[in-house]
This record gives C-alpha cells, structure tokens and sequence, in this order.
C-alpha cells in the first residue's frame, strides 16, 4: 500500500475537511486536541490527492507533533503523528466503554511487562466482546462456538479465540503452581484482541461514516 492511499476506505470522519486535531494526543503531557499551528506543508500527486504535514505545538506543555495526514475520497482521514504516546490512555469512542476499559488494561498491563494480567484482561475482553455480538453458553468455550456456529465469526478467529480462551484460562482460573503467562504468549492475546475489535466494532463503524459520505 502506498502513502498516497492513506484516508482510501479506512480512517476518520472528517467534519470539514481540515485535520481532527481532536484525535491527536500529546505525547509528552497526554493532553488531546488542544494545539496551536505551527506549520504545514503539503505535497499533491497527478491524481490530485494532497498530503499534508503538520506540526503542532501543545497548549498545555508546549511541546511539539508532527501529523502526516491525508483525505480519501469518502471523505476519511488517515492520520499519523510523531511522537506517539508511550502509554496507551484511551479507546475509539465507538467502541462499548466496557470492552475499551477491559481493552485498555490489556493494553496497559502488556506495556508495564505485566504478562498475566495482560493476558486475563485481553480474554475476559474478547468474552465481552462476544456478549456484546449476542453470544450465549455457560462459558466461554460454548459463547465462541456459539458465535462460530452463527456464522459471526470467521473461522480463522474462531480458532484464535479459542487460543486466548487457553491462553488466559490459568490467570482466569488459578491454580497452585500453575505456569507464567510468556510475554511472547501475552502479546499474541493482546494483538487477537485487537484483531477482534477491528472486526466487530471498528469495520461496521467505517462502513456506516462511508455510507454516511455518500448520502451526503
């Protein structure tokens, strides 16, 4: 995939057509969407398709970011920035808030080296995730066949989501001298889960600001 291709079929709505500065996070003090200007470059190609760089200066610290960025033609945005936070503090808002705390501890306590709470975290996320798309069974192996059988998930991620339910079941269900969690085996949870998010949440959400583009 090209640069060229950043905001084509993936990204954020964009309101006017400027960037979102509103989804950019200061890495030095956390701070969101609050910057000043202090400069942008832009490069276009013989398609027409404009680049942009911009450099942000952050009203609380100061500090300053760098945003590559670019508009598809549904109207997305596509947006890097350098740097990036180190930790992650938040989740898509369109995500379930209780899937993004579960998410988000995952993901903090796989920062921190944390590898069993990474891993209890990213399962008891997926098993939310699951109910969430309406999956019934007295555990979770039975609510990932369910959803299997229903055809919700693919067979790939079936097979994967049995992998975390294996993966997270000793921290879920401890017993004495059970094996560390491996930070190799708490980072493959942790990505499923992010994999899974994307399926469930985050592509039906781009389809409907697409579709929302088109009628506009």
């Amino acid at each position: 995939m090209s640069w060229w291709e950043i905001g084509e079929g993936s990204g954020y709505s964009s309101y006017n057509g400027d960037l979102r500065a509103d989804l950019v996070e200061c890495a030095f003090c956390g701070e969101s969407g609050k910057f000043q200007f202090e400069g942008r470059l832009t490069r276009k190609n013989a398609a027409g398709k404009v680049l942009h760089y911009d450099t942000l200066k952050c009203e609380q610290c100061g500090n300053l970011t760098s945003v590559f960025w670019g508009q598809g033609d549904s109207g997305l945005q596509g947006i890097h920035q350098v740097p990036w936070p180190r930790k992650t503090t938040k989740w898509p808002r369109h995500w379930p808030d209780d899937v993004g705390r579960y998410w988000l501890q995952a993901r903090r306590s796989l920062e921190a080296s944390n590898w069993d709470a990474a891993a209890l975290m990213a399962r008891s996320a997926v098993q939310l995730t699951l109910r969430h798309q309406g999956a019934v069974g007295k555990n979770l192996y039975d609510e990932i066949n369910d959803l299997g059988s229903k055809g919700l998930l693919p067979p790939v991620m079936l097979e994967w989501a049995h992998e975390v339910r294996v993966l997270g079941n000793d921290n879920a269900h401890p017993t004495p001298g059970s094996t560390a969690t491996t930070a190799q085996d708490a980072s493959a949870v942790v990505e499923y889960l992010g994999m899974l998010l994307k399926v469930v949440f985050d592509l039906p959400h781009q389809i409907t600001e697409h579709r929302g583009k088109d009628r506009a």
